[in-house]
């Protein structure tokens, strides 16, 4: 019924369906959790042209590999999905960002969806971009736009090892604020690693 209320045909909402069912076994949700997270990933991620069976199988992937469950990337996904897509991050990134996150803190999948929501809502507001840039991040291209929030946070960690406690402070809550600070912090400390858990779960999902 809830994809028939999308506008779907009988042939996609089958076809949907049966992802659905698969999530919902494996991630042990409800199946309207599971249509929740297909729709979310799928609205959000229209040029990326995936199939709710693309998505379940990443997920189902990423949660066989690392210590996250399908659980918790799908509760991710729904909270972030369009802001990470507007912010230019794949899902393939998300759901790694979500694994680091997740396997630093053990926040839960809903908590570090929201976190990350308010991460990179955070990147792109304007004296949080100029203090960036004054550090030696550049968070837009020559042409003024904002660049992809994953290349941005790649920067940011490289340099946050090399500003002071004082500086290292204010970045933090000026990006991650008072809540989110630690999740930010996660993340860095993984990006930070050329083989670390978000690059290999990048490479785990895209394949």
């Amino acid at each position: 019924m809830e994809l028939s209320r999308q506008g779907l045909g009988a042939t996609e909402t089958i076809k949907r369906t049966t992802s659905a069912m698969i999530l919902s076994r494996v991630a042990g949700m409800d199946a309207a959790a599971a249509v929740n997270t297909l729709t979310a990933a799928m609205n959000s991620y229209t040029s990326a042209v995936l199939t709710a069976e693309q998505i379940t199988n990443k997920i189902v992937a990423v949660d066989r590999k690392f210590a996250v469950s399908s659980a918790d990337l799908s509760e991710a996904i729904k909270r972030v999905a369009s802001s990470a897509q507007s912010a230019g991050v794949s899902l393939e990134e998300l759901m790694a960002a979500v694994t680091a996150a997740q396997q630093t803190t053990a926040r839960g999948g809903s908590v570090i969806g929201n976190s990350f929501k308010t991460i990179l809502t955070r990147l792109q507001r304007l004296r949080n971009v100029k203090a960036l840039e004054e550090i030696g991040v550049q968070v837009r291209d020559l042409e003024g736009n904002f660049k992809p929030a994953m290349g941005v946070l790649k920067a940011l960690a490289k340099e946050f090892n090399n500003l002071s406690d004082a500086s290292k402070a204010q970045v933090g809550e000026l990006i991650g604020g008072v809540f989110q600070i630690n999740v930010l912090k996660a993340v860095m400390s993984d990006l930070n690693n050329e083989y670390g858990v978000a690059v290999r779960a990048t490479r785990m999902s895209t394949q």
